[in-house]
């Protein structure tokens, strides 16, 4: 809603590059404290966005991630 308000239909564009950059820092991040991170970029809108309570339409996901503890390969 910000975003479009601020950029007009440019803004969904942004919507996508700030979530793509948010995902690159949290791969830093869970990286800098030796833990793993996996995006989900295909996932049930609907579904997804019920379980976190958005309308998908003013409020919506764009794009999921994980972060934990990484498993050895023995």
């Amino acid at each position: 809603y910000r975003t479009r308000w601020r950029y007009g239909e440019r803004g969904i564009r942004y919507l996508f590059l700030d979530a793509g950059h948010v995902c690159q820092n949290l791969y830093l991040s869970a990286t800098a404290i030796d833990a793993g991170a996996c995006a989900v970029g295909a996932f049930n809108d609907e579904e997804i966005n019920g379980l976190l309570g958005l309308d998908g339409t003013n409020l919506f996901v764009i794009y999921l991630a994980t972060v934990g503890k990484l498993v050895s390969k023995a």
